[in-house]
């Protein structure tokens, strides 16, 4: 990371810091107008206190876009893009960095649920593994998925439109169109409709 992307980084903090703290509606309407230029793109959203974005020029967020309470955004070395009503719940996370994420528009996802977009690489015995960097990969949500409290998504995986994840799974794959999946790693449980 170069000395400017890190200055950069600072800077997002320091605005973070100044405005991520108010409460209520006016919290949200200030972050709205004063975040809203730092993002890559970013329709009207809303954006709860305590909210943490690292990486604005990295993220496009659709219109109607929902940021609860102690949720993240991580993308300095990586891109997240949220459609239109993306709903991220309390103290959820989306971490892109050196990865891509993707998001389609209608996806509720719920409390405490995590999506990573790489994975550490461990291979070398002589280096650190917190030394040895990433694996670059992918993660795809297509729309209408509700993905419930408590969920990971790890690298590599492609949730279908209309799925549903149940509480507590982990997502390491393709979940198909229309089911929805459960447990570690996740499986289809059933059939939608």
């Amino acid at each position: 990371m170069t000395v400017t992307e890190r200055m950069l980084l600072q800077w997002e903090e320091c605005w973070r810091c100044l405005w991520g703290w108010i409460p209520g509606g006016l919290g949200s309407l200030l972050r709205m107008l004063l975040y809203r230029h730092l993002f890559a793109g970013a329709g009207p959203f809303r954006s709860g206190v305590g909210v943490v974005v690292q990486g604005f020029r990295h993220i496009r967020l659709g219109r109607g876009v929902g940021l609860n309470r102690y949720s993240s955004l991580y993308a300095a070395r990586g891109k997240i893009s949220l459609g239109d009503n993306v709903f991220l719940g309390d103290f959820s996370s989306v971490n892109a960095n050196d990865a891509e994420i993707s998001i389609g528009s209608n996806v509720a996802i719920g409390p405490m649920s995590l999506i990573q977009g790489a994975n550490h690489t461990f291979d070398r015995l002589d280096i650190p593994i917190v030394r040895q960097g990433h694996q670059p990969s992918r993660v795809i949500i297509e729309d209408d998925v509700w993905i419930a409290a408590h969920c990971v998504i790890l690298p590599g995986a492609h949730i279908r439109s209309g799925a549903v994840v149940a509480a507590g799974a982990v997502v390491t794959g393709e979940v198909p169109e229309n089911t929805v999946v459960g447990g570690v790693p996740a499986k289809v449980l059933r059939h939608r409709g």
